[in-house]
């Protein structure tokens, strides 16, 4: 019963994220309410409050789920001391979860396209960015490297996370983690 009724709340919740996306990428950010997005996916205004205490927590669906994996896959990447940069660690954290981000292409376009129409979501995107920076930062420190390391080599990978993902989403012919895999490697003294 567990199983159906938490099956049942993903369904939901995803449906609220596609309507809301579609919703921002079409009408723009400002002009779409809550209530338009909840009956575009079926469901009461109050079931959208359920899922999401605003409008824009829609564009930054499972973050925290997927920061704790790359902490996890910067840690296994770490390997013994010195035996790789702090980039090369990251990008292999990045690499590792980059097929999570794969099966969402399209809804990664919609993001994109809702975010042209409004300055608060692409402020609310910035922000979601500099979370991840800060997250493979940490990681990095957890797995030895020093702060200030740590730091740069974070906005380092992180901007070629940005990158990549603009590139893969423009050509999509081969896989997110390929096309950050090669951009690593074209870093100098990071591959």
């Amino acid at each position: 019963m567990t199983g159906l009724r938490e099956e049942r709340k993903r369904t939901t919740r995803r449906a609220l994220e596609d309507a809301a996306l579609r919703l921002f990428a079409r009408d723009g950010y400002e002009a779409t309410s809550a209530g338009a997005i909840a009956q575009a996916a079926g469901v009461t205004e109050r079931t959208f409050f359920r899922y999401f205490a605003t409008k824009d927590e829609v564009l930054t669906p499972d973050r925290e789920e997927r920061q704790a994996r790359l902490r996890d896959a910067v840690l296994a990447a770490g390997g013994a001391p010195g035996s790789r940069t702090a980039v090369q660690v990251a990008a292999a954290g990045l690499v590792a979860i980059a097929p999570d981000f794969e099966a969402e292409r399209d809804l990664m376009l919609l993001r994109r396209r809702a975010a042209v129409t409004s300055p608060v979501l692409r402020g609310r995107l910035y922000d979601v960015v500099h979370t991840w920076q800060r997250t493979l930062a940490a990681a990095l420190v957890d797995a030895g490297v020093g702060s200030l390391a740590a730091e740069v080599s974070a906005e380092a990978a992180i901007a070629v996370w940005q990158g990549s993902i603009t590139r893969w989403l423009a050509d999509d012919s081969g896989s997110l983690a390929d096309c950050l895999s090669a951009a690593f490697a074209a870093l100098p003294h990071a591959g």
